[in-house]
């Protein structure tokens, strides 16, 4: 197929984020069980990478830079995306443009961001009800998304790539709603696939979902999910 006429990049490598300073603190809320919030006192965006989290992105984009060229590099506008963003560039022989992209950002929870389940519960009981009863996929809170309302801005950036970057290689860094999204839309699941992946597995962090356009089917198959090690 020549190139003209191929409608996606020929990568399109997406990753999650390092460890953050919020999946720490969520991670304890939920090992103590009594702890209602874990927010930090910070907007979820202005949340920064552990020193953790920025030896995974750094070892990250040593692994990225053996195996792909990339034409661009896409972060989700949240800080610990940018600085994951950054740590892999600084490997990479060849540096792309980075563009911060807010459709990749991360899901908005609204009244319930930085709330355990618990402090929904207890501040929320209403909305906590409502949230049991619509699903995890199709539930609103107030201010904040639904998964499908994730879809509907993730749909509108794979357009841009159809548009501007047939033939090239992408790297989109973004989180882990985000990462199920793209696979939602790209392998056309509905909501039980998305539900059945999201029980199974945690998209980790700094793993690797990594697709790659295939010329007979024409389309972008998908080549690992939630790799923390590449193939070379």
């Amino acid at each position: 197929m020549k190139r003209a006429d191929q409608k996606w990049p020929s990568h399109l490598v997406i990753v999650r984020h390092g460890e953050s300073d919020r999946n720490v603190a969520k991670e304890r809320a939920r090992e103590n069980g009594t702890s209602a919030s874990f927010g930090l006192g910070l907007r979820d965006m202005d949340t920064r990478l552990t020193p953790r989290g920025f030896q995974q992105a750094a070892d990250l984009g040593k692994r990225l830079a053996h195996k792909y060229k990339f034409d661009v590099v896409f972060s989700s506008p949240y800080l610990r995306a940018h600085q994951t963003s950054e740590q892999v560039l600084a490997a990479l022989k060849k540096k792309p443009p980075l563009v911060l992209e807010e459709r990749v950002r991360e899901l908005e929870f609204g009244i319930t961001d930085g709330l355990t389940g618990n402090g929904i519960k207890e501040k929320y009981p209403e909305e906590y009800g409502r949230r049991e009863r619509e699903g995890k996929y199709w539930y609103r809170p107030p201010g904040g998304e639904s998964r499908p309302d994730v879809a509907l801005r993730v749909q509108s950036f794979l357009g841009t790539l159809t548009r501007d970057y047939r033939g090239k290689s992408v790297l989109v860094v973004c989180h882990s709603v985000v990462v199920l999204i793209f696979r939602r839309l790209l392998e056309r699941w509905g909501e039980h696939e998305y539900l059945k992946l999201d029980r199974e597995q945690d998209v980790l962090n700094c793993s690797v979902t990594a697709y790659r356009f295939d010329s007979v089917s024409a389309k972008l198959v998908l080549d690992y999910f939630n790799a923390v090690t590449l193939v070379q």
